[in-house]
């Protein structure tokens, strides 16, 4: 399979699908060298108008590509991602690139170590292309990076660069990061997956933090198939500290398992969506519905029902409780260059100041037992189906769209994958299928199908 993505008015991207690529890397048939060669050349056609990279380096990577190239020769290529072209989001440390979080204060800053992330990457040999664009520090100011759908629109954030130059066959895939929205809705205004697993089975060890309780480490891929590969590796080789990972095997191709059964929480979130989108979802769901999937909304469902009430009031919640973990370390940069922190970071930092500990406490005893009751859900459900956005890309780059339908599931820290399965007015929408917690590799199986039957 090549994935094509038009890129403003004279050219349009072109990539295989890596795991096809792979294919023909272990027959002989083509290189990972070939296969960074395309990338290099969508570059070079497009990175002036996208700005998906904060730095790259196209000879250290053809390095790696050569490398790669020689393992495969030899029968031993190091993993299922080995010659992966991937990008790497600019919150995360690189010893050999700068990590500059979009913020002056870390201009040409070197970390010392990669992230355990990047390390784990390095060992299976995927070829890192560069650093890719974030909002400042995952939450504040936008970047350079534009939609490659359309420049005149935002490619969403945070994980701007890592969702856009997917989009434009840059890389095979690219680490993100969700604390609310940033990997889901970024996909979704791109027109590529993304994924969100569980809080916390992948390290973030070298990940500048925001939100103990929210921060995922994700991936965005061209498919199902790669982001999984990619984030399964790294599960194995660097797993968050209170998990075992992902689960399921270690291989590059997954199964397609056939969701039966999916529930539609009717919440407040999907009061934003335009006719428009409403419609394109609505017409999702007949969709799902003719291939013989069981549909459940909340009014045909009351416990369903009083879950939607529960996850809307969740709202404001989370960003009380992101607010509180930023404390350490916005406080001292507010603080010490207060300059330098853009408008948002000094109102969360603000707002930090107001949520004292005996509050915190009682906002996280609510999610433990929203989540126990969200799990509920998984005795008589596949899957839980909301739109990843509440729309196509919105104009303009002040505003990096609504997060109300993302928050559900980065509050519960259960797992989510973005499926580009919808259009609205000519540009990308993503729709949500979010699993329960642990229960990754079904999901996975899950997303892989609905792509096979609807992509």
């Amino acid at each position: 399979m090549v994935r094509k993505t038009k890129i403003v008015d004279n050219f349009t991207s072109e990539i295989p699908e890596f795991l096809d690529a792979r294919s023909l890397f272990l027959s002989g048939g083509s290189t990972p060298r070939d296969y960074l060669e395309t990338c290099i050349s969508n570059i070079s056609s497009s990175e002036e108008t996208v700005r998906a990279f904060s730095h790259y380096d196209l000879a250290k990577a053809r390095t790696a590509a050569d490398a790669s190239t020689l393992r495969y020769r030899d029968g031993c290529p190091q993993s299922p991602i080995d010659g992966m072209p991937v990008g790497i989001k600019d919150i995360i440390d690189t010893f050999d690139m700068p990590t500059q979080m979009n913020n002056r204060m870390y201009d040409g800053y070197m970390a010392r170590a990669d992230a355990a992330c990047v390390r784990a990457v390095r060992e299976g040999g995927a070829v890192i292309v560069g650093k890719t664009v974030t909002t400042e520090f995952a939450i504040g100011r936008s970047g350079p990076t534009v939609n490659p759908h359309n420049p005149l629109h935002t490619p969403g954030g945070s994980s701007s660069g890592a969702a856009a130059g997917t989009a434009s066959g840059m890389f095979a895939a690219s680490f993100g990061t969700q604390t609310q929205g940033s990997i889901i809705r970024p996909a979704s205004f791109n027109g590529v997956v993304g994924f969100k697993p569980t809080l916390n089975a992948l390290s973030t060890d070298g990940v500048h933090p925001l939100s103990r309780t929210h921060d995922h480490l994700g991936v965005l891929g061209q498919s199902v198939g790669t982001a999984w590969a990619f984030a399964r590796w790294v599960g194995e080789i660097a797993p968050g500290q209170d998990t075992n990972g992902l689960g399921g095997p270690l291989a590059s191709e997954l199964d397609h398992v056939p969701v039966k059964r999916v529930a539609v929480p009717r919440t407040a979130g999907l009061d934003e969506l335009d006719d428009n989108s409403r419609a394109a979802f609505e017409a999702q769901l007949d969709q799902f519905r003719a291939a013989g999937i069981t549909v459940v909304d909340s009014f045909d469902d009351p416990y369903l029902a009083d879950l939607a009430r529960r996850l809307d009031h969740i709202v404001d919640i989370s960003l009380r409780m992101v607010a509180f973990d930023m404390r350490w370390p916005y406080r001292t940069y507010v603080e010490r260059y207060p300059d330098e922190m853009g408008p948002r970071l000094h109102d969360l930092v603000k707002l930090g100041h107001e949520v004292t500990l005996d509050e915190y406490r009682l906002m996280r005893s609510e999610r433990d037992d929203l989540r126990q009751r969200v799990q509920e859900l998984s005795r008589s459900y596949d899957a839980v189906v909301l739109p990843s956005s509440s729309g196509p890309a919105p104009e303009g780059f002040e505003f990096t769209g609504a997060r109300t339908l993302l928050l559900y599931w980065s509050f519960l820290g259960f797992p989510v994958f973005g499926l580009p399965l919808m259009e609205v007015d000519g540009m990308p929408f993503g729709l949500q299928l979010a699993g329960f917690r642990g229960r990754d590799f079904e999901l996975a199986q899950h997303a892989n199908w609905m792509m096979r039957q609807f992509g």
